[in-house]
């Protein structure tokens, strides 16, 4: 930790900043992927898989708070260009609760620790996260969050969020701003999510309901959506599962659900979750659908900062369409 920090503060001083604290991680992994699509179509190879550095600083600011802040890059094969990774700027208020701002890539909720505890797969059922194609839930892409979150007890906690989505193709001046969906035109709705959290020893529950801005009731825009996952840590095994239910100005309902277990056995680690995409009231029946998943994932550790893991996605849609992934890989963490 401390050749960390005194890397990190390096590079900010020569940069021309002053944190109190600071610190530098990253990750290096290389990989073997092939991919199935439900035509039959196959593609696959091995190559780099992960190159990426992350900032983290932290600054205690007299009379407000605790400051942290962290942004990354990454770098994909040689002499290719860097892009941004996840940023964020966050104010801990203690008490009085705190504020984040982020810039992150977002894949399906139920990705999360609680609906899936434990879960060492690589890949999630979102369909951007590894394999276009073969993903069941929705991409939710780049987006840009403010928060304010709250404990109301050791046990329970609250938050409000607005988040605007965005291109991901860089920031300044409010760049996403562009992309706000607005009366019936445009690509995107913004929306706001309250949340509720409850924590105690093995279990957690959380749950949550979402409006959108510019629901167009000529156009089948996003409406509202509610949310709800709990876990339970069991020693020799952590259990979880949950749902997310998405209805439309033009009255159908696309429901989410997913269950998932992870069992430690030493070094190794496995995991397997079991997914379902329901699409129901379309306008026309033939519209309505359904599609089923899992995912089976390994990890096995083979120093603190070094493993190799393994992930295994298989979809159907209405139980006739197949389409699976595969994918391996060595990473190393520092």
């Amino acid at each position: 930790m401390m050749k960390k920090t005194l890397v990190a503060l390096a590079a900010t001083a020569v940069a021309g900043g002053a944190f109190a604290q600071a610190t530098l991680t990253g990750t290096i992994a290389y990989a073997y992927s092939q991919k199935t699509l439900s035509s039959g179509a196959t593609t696959g190879g091995l190559g780099l898989d992960t190159s990426a550095l992350n900032f983290a600083i932290a600054e205690e600011i007299e009379g407000m708070g605790k400051l942290t802040a962290g942004f990354g890059i990454s770098a994909g094969d040689k002499d290719a260009a860097t892009y941004g990774r996840d940023s964020f700027l966050k104010l801990d208020m203690g008490g009085m609760g705190s504020v984040k701002w982020d810039n992150v890539y977002a894949a399906s909720w139920l990705a999360g620790a609680v609906a899936s505890p434990g879960s060492v797969a690589y890949c999630g059922f979102s369909k951007g996260d590894c394999a276009s194609g073969v993903g069941m839930f929705s991409t939710f892409g780049y987006q840009d969050d403010l928060q304010y979150a709250l404990k109301l007890s050791d046990a329970v906690s609250i938050s409000a969020t607005h988040t605007q989505p965005s291109t991901g193709a860089g920031g300044g001046s409010a760049a996403g701003s562009q992309y706000i969906y607005s009366g019936g035109t445009g690509t995107a709705q913004r929306y706001n999510t309250y949340s509720a959290t409850y924590a105690s020893g093995p279990l957690t529950i959380t749950g949550g309901y979402r409006t959108y801005d510019g629901a167009d009731q000529s156009t089948k825009n996003s409406n509202y959506r509610h949310r709800a996952a709990a876990s339970f840590d069991m020693g020799v095994a952590k259990i979880g599962g949950g749902y997310e239910a998405t209805a439309t100005t033009y009255g159908d309902v696309t429901t989410d659900t997913v269950v998932g277990v992870s069992v430690p056995a030493g070094a190794l680690t496995l995991s397997a979750q079991f997914g379902n995409r329901t699409i129901s009231g379309s306008s026309t029946t033939t519209s309505d659908t359904s599609y089923s998943g899992s995912i089976y994932g390994a990890k096995y550790a083979l120093s603190k900062r070094t493993s190799l893991d393994a992930t295994y996605i298989n979809t159907q849609n209405s139980g006739t369409s197949n389409a699976s992934y595969f994918l391996t890989r060595l990473a190393h963490t520092f």
